[in-house]
């Protein structure tokens, strides 16, 4: 299979959750991130077309805290509870893009 996407994708340490910042409550834990955005997976409602003003925490040595905004994508409900979701981010700054992409490389290593 092709891989088709744009920006290289890393699984993150355990730990490495998403943070809505409007409610102060854990929307989720991340997947995969690169980038472009991140792949989620969490017990919160969530639906394509949403937007969202997150932290992303990635667990690294010494977390790694980034202000985003991002937008759902895709969803995918689970029978367990548990849904799955494609977020792009469409709003990120400088100084936290130049973050995200040190530990994307770091973490590819």
């Amino acid at each position: 299979m092709v891989e088709k996407r744009l920006n290289k994708r890393v699984n993150p340490p355990d730990g490495s959750v998403v943070i809505n910042q409007l409610e102060g409550k854990v929307l989720g834990k991340i997947v995969d991130v690169s980038a472009g955005g991140f792949l989620l997976a969490g017990r919160e409602k969530f639906c394509s077309g949403m937007i969202f003003q997150l932290n992303l925490v990635i667990a690294m040595k010494s977390k790694i805290s980034l202000s985003v905004g991002a937008e759902c994508i895709w969803s995918d409900p689970q029978a367990s509870g548990l849904t799955f979701g494609g977020f792009q981010i469409i709003d990120i700054s400088d100084g936290d893009r130049d973050k995200l992409n040190t530990a994307i490389n770091k973490l590819d290593h």
